[in-house]
């Protein structure tokens, strides 16, 4: 890549660190002192075993260096900045997260790694089905007990933070094997058809209906196995039951290390130049990130340039770009960069 588009690249993630720390819209994480940071420039993480003795300290590092892609951890440590595992660096307590990364989906026309309404649009529908489906009907969780964020990309960031601290201290005590058995229920890993609980019951009776699956056996008995097995159309109902385990794409490493990284609220993503942007769970279904998640000042500033290959079209704040564009706001220019696309700029 071009040294100077990586200069203007570098230039405006500056801009960027310097207007959100203004305006303390940078998170710093919680107990700072015992969260392990990384970074990364052409890598999502070039380096990690960062850590910080307070928010100030970390606003400098952030404001001088200005990264590309930039985490925090999700576990509290003793010592954040040791290499190694989890045994190293002591961890004592850990948030629980839940990271969606959805993949294309059959609407989308562009290659694997661009993004677009209609995967964007599949991406806020797992959060919300995550959040309403799980996290509120089955745990009790109020959309005020959840921090939700956008991933930057094609993804959300959902914490659970209650706001009963008793409870709060009680879930981020839980070790992996316990974060396991969350993660499995909320996938239906451990779904016995044969004693069904009351969650997946209710969420497969609602299902059935829309499919117009009869379902007045399935409301009285717990023993759906037995129930199907007698049914003409069996291999219909196990196929609508396996789609709706196969919902949602979460990545399962997140809930699984303990040393595990996520991306800092207020970041900008390395790969698209979307903001990792805080939403609250009432505003989350109007969320549009091909606008929202977008520097306004990066909409303002424009570049001439040459794209010398051929792209997927990208729609950003309303205006479509392609290999044909001659003009783009630096919003693009970071989506291009990010992307390798192979283009220069004019002056």
């Amino acid at each position: 890549m071009d040294d100077k588009i990586v200069n203007e690249v570098s230039n405006l993630y500056k801009e960027y660190y310097s207007y959100v720390i203004k305006n303390d819209l940078l998170e710093v994480p919680e107990g700072i002192e015992y969260r392990e940071f990384g970074y990364g420039y052409f890598k999502k993480v070039d380096n990690r075993n960062i850590s910080f003795k307070d928010g100030e300290e970390y606003k400098n590092w952030v404001l001088k260096n200005a990264p590309f892609h930039l985490y925090k951890s999700l576990s509290y440590m003793e010592f954040p900045s040791k290499s190694g595992g989890a045994n190293k660096k002591k961890v004592f307590r850990r948030e629980i997260a839940f990271d969606i990364d959805v993949h294309k989906t059959k609407k989308c026309r562009h290659s694997d790694d661009w993004v677009c309404e209609y995967c964007l649009e599949e991406a806020k529908n797992q959060a919300l089905y995550l959040i309403e489906e799980f996290l509120m009907s089955d745990f009790g969780l109020s959309g005020d007990d959840l921090q939700i964020a956008f991933s930057g990309n094609r993804g959300y960031h959902i914490y659970i933070k209650p706001k009963d601290e008793e409870i709060r201290n009680i879930i981020e005590s839980y070790e992996k094997p316990q974060r396991r058995f969350l993660m499995d229920y909320i996938l239906g890993k451990n779904l016995n058809l044969s004693k069904i609980g009351s969650g997946w019951k209710r969420r497969l009776l609602d299902v059935f209906k829309k499919k117009k699956i009869a379902t007045k056996q399935f409301e009285k008995e717990d023993n759906w196995k037995k129930i199907i097995e007698k049914r003409k159309n069996r291999d219909k109902i196990y196929s609508i039951i396996n789609e709706t385990l196969n919902k949602l794409e979460l990545d399962e490493k997140v809930m699984d290390d303990d040393i595990r990284l996520l991306r800092v609220i207020g970041s900008l993503h390395g790969y698209t130049g979307f903001m990792v942007k805080e939403i609250k769970y009432k505003k989350l279904s109007s969320f549009n990130p091909l606008k929202d998640a977008i520097f306004n000042d990066f909409n303002e500033k424009f570049y001439n340039v040459k794209i010398k290959q051929k792209i997927d079209k990208i729609i950003i704040n309303d205006e479509t770009y392609n290999n044909k564009s001659k003009e783009i706001p630096a919003s693009v220019l970071l989506f291009l960069f990010g992307h390798g696309v192979n283009f220069e700029i004019i002056y």
